[in-house]
């Protein structure tokens, strides 16, 4: 076992490591990226602001790391990796509904990226890693997209619902909608 099973050094290390990145989501998700300093971030956290320098070395891979963390836990939330179409993002307006950081965060660090202000290739490989589990999806219910295409276009309906689904706030509407795009996927999956 190591000493992090432990609880010992490297499991502190690990756990203010992920206490930061917490405390990096929520205060870029309710206040904005520029709201994120190692000093508001250690002190959400309750730590040294110095850990933040330690464990991340600057405030953009700080950010980086923090998008990518959210990346990881909306993909597996919204369930856009699936066995069935019924199954296939079940869970969209749930984790839409819970407390907004994490897609605020998104949709920050996005603006930022197309702005020059941070680099355009984490949002790049974020999509990539958010179509290919779209992807896996299409092939565990028979749809071939050899080319990747449709599950680039079902990601691009997903992406512009979230935003709908704030704008909106109606989760009959966007339960419809959902509903609507599973169909359209059984009868591609019926047709092949």
């Amino acid at each position: 076992m190591t000493s992090a099973e432990h609880g010992g050094h490297d499991g502190e290390a690990a756990s203010s490591r992920d206490r930061l990145l917490e405390a990096t989501i929520a205060i870029a998700g309710s206040e904005g990226l520029h709201a994120v300093t190692y000093r508001a971030v250690a002190a959400r956290a309750g730590v040294a602001h110095g850990l933040v320098r330690h464990h991340f070395g600057s405030r953009e891979q700080l950010l980086i790391e923090a998008f990518r963390h959210v990346a990881s836990q909306e993909a597996t939330d919204v369930t856009l990796e699936a066995a069935s179409v019924d199954e296939f993002v079940s869970t969209f307006v749930q984790t839409l509904n819970a407390p907004g950081e994490r897609q605020l965060l998104q949709f920050d660090e996005t603006t930022h990226a197309l702005r020059g202000n941070l680099p355009i290739s984490n949002i790049r490989s974020l999509y990539e890693r958010y179509i290919s589990s779209v992807h896996e999806t299409l092939g565990n219910v028979g749809i071939a997209d050899d080319d990747g295409v449709l599950s680039g276009l079902v990601f691009a309906a997903l992406d512009g619902l979230v935003l709908q689904h704030f704008i909106f706030g109606d989760d009959g509407r966007t339960e419809q909608l959902l509903e609507r795009l599973r169909e359209i996927l059984r009868q591609a999956a019926a047709g092949q």
